[in-house]
């Protein structure tokens, strides 16, 4: 699509609500949004226009809302753009939207508005990919992180790797161009000072790489698997700690046979919940089988698992086999129902761990649980954090550059000076592309913009 049509997309996630946002970007949305409001004064900029908005052909009244037009550069993709506030009935914004595209607007890609944003330099990449972070974050950590990529100046690691490169590359090239004024000590000297600045790059990304696995911590989150026999309550205590029905609760053995999957924030921490059928020592026929085999998976990605014991059955002897298979993996026994009787007098000493009397229905010692699982969630998020998002794409570029210091640095005296400077020249590329600098548009919507929500 060429740059500079006009692009029409919903800007509010999808769904009933009070409002709902259709925003239009480019050349025509002014002219699109005075013919959807034709017969009523004109709009004025900047400024929240109570009007109607009428079918363009028909003329039926669509909606009753406020019209917000802005004159480029002055807007957030630097071009004309108009935002219709409207009711947040999923029908009527579609109708809206289709009276857009009706009067000439293209349907926006993911990510558009922010990459026309980009194109008119109103965000760098850095914060381009920021914006889509503070959209994304899942976490308390993450939230922070993408405010500050978004609002302070995130490239200057990046760019002081890149002033220590763009030095040592001087500092090589010196000789290779101007041989007749240096000496042979000269160039040794010039070659000793570019591999040491090359080393206080390379140092430089290593931080920087740090914290890009940090990242994909702090994005993946902890995985918690909560784990038992058929009818123990594990769908109940999902429902409980989520404070919502997400998974069919019954007295029938065997409700759950998927694997149910939902996030939730524990400390400020992304956790991925996964609710999993019953283990039973002997599955009653194939589908049983495939559940629990599934079950089983899930075991094996987990981070933390919650056993959930029940307190009319005690330690059932398939049990055992399920405590010994995650006794080297952060874990919790829960034993739940107690509010239909007390935990069995020595069943913490048989399972021989401390166990937790709950009761998912009920919510008995639920909030104990949650503090003592959230202990567990902070220890699984390890001590290292991040002190600015470093994306994969970052991290990918980050790793190319790090990887041609190494072989400059290995190189160093055993090669000719035009090995060098193109190793140098290398990671220097690698921290432009990862500055948004020497990259083609179509180059940055696809490594970049397609992870875009639409509307943004």
């Amino acid at each position: 699509m060429p740059h500079d049509s006009t692009i029409a997309a919903l800007a509010t996630a999808r769904g009933s609500s009070g409002i709902g946002i259709v925003r239009l970007s480019g050349p025509e949305s002014w002219a699109i949004a005075e013919h959807l409001t034709a017969g009523q004064p004109p709009l004025a900029d900047r400024t929240a226009n109570l009007r109607r908005i009428c079918h363009p052909t028909s003329g039926e009244v669509l909606d009753q809302g406020i019209i917000l037009p802005m004159r480029g550069p002055h807007s957030y993709t630097g071009e004309d753009t108009v935002e219709l506030q409207l009711h947040g009935s999923p029908l009527l914004l579609d109708s809206v939207l289709q009276a857009c595209l009706a009067l000439g607007a293209q349907p926006a890609r993911p990510g558009e508005f922010t990459f026309r944003a980009l194109l008119a330099g109103k965000l760098s990449l850095l914060q381009a990919e920021a914006v889509r972070d503070l959209v994304d974050a899942g976490s308390d950590d993450e939230l922070s992180l993408a405010r500050n990529s978004l609002f302070t100046d995130a490239s200057q690691p990046f760019r002081a790797v890149l002033t220590l490169i763009t030095r040592s590359l001087a500092s090589v090239e010196g000789p290779l161009d101007f041989p007749d004024q240096f000496t042979e000590e000269d160039e040794a000297g010039a070659l000793q000072a570019a591999t040491s600045l090359a080393a206080e790059a390379r140092a430089g990304i290593q931080k920087l790489l740090v914290d890009a696995q940090a990242t994909e911590q702090l994005h993946h989150g902890v995985t918690v698997v909560i784990a038992g026999a058929p009818n123990v309550g594990k769908s109940s205590l999902m429902n409980a700690l989520l404070k919502y029905p997400r998974v069919i609760v019954s007295d029938v053995p065997g409700t759950t046979r998927d694997s149910v999957a939902e996030e939730i924030l524990l400390g400020g921490h992304r956790v991925t919940l996964i609710d999993t059928a019953g283990l039973c020592a002997t599955p009653v026929d194939t589908i049983d089988q495939l559940a629990g085999e599934q079950a089983r998976q899930s075991l094996k990605r987990a981070d933390i698992v919650l056993i959930v014991l029940d307190a009319e059955t005690g330690l059932q002897p398939h049990e055992r086999d399920l405590l010994a298979d995650v006794r080297m993996l952060p874990h919790l026994v829960a034993v739940n129902k107690v509010d239909t009787g007390p935990v069995p007098t020595g069943l913490a000493a048989e399972v021989g761990e401390p166990v937790l009397g709950i009761s998912a229905t009920e919510g008995t010692e639920l909030a104990a649980l949650t503090d003592h699982l959230t202990k567990l969630v902070e220890t699984a998020t390890g001590t290292v954090t991040a002190k600015q998002i470093v994306t994969l794409r970052q991290a990918g570029e980050l790793k190319t550059a790090e990887r041609a210091l190494g072989d400059f640095m290995s190189s160093a005296g055993a090669v000719p000076a035009d090995v060098l400077t193109y190793l140098l020249g290398e990671a220097r590329e690698a921290i432009q592309r990862l500055l948004g600098e020497h990259i083609t548009p179509d180059d940055i919507l696809a490594t970049v913009f397609s992870t875009f929500c639409i509307g943004k």
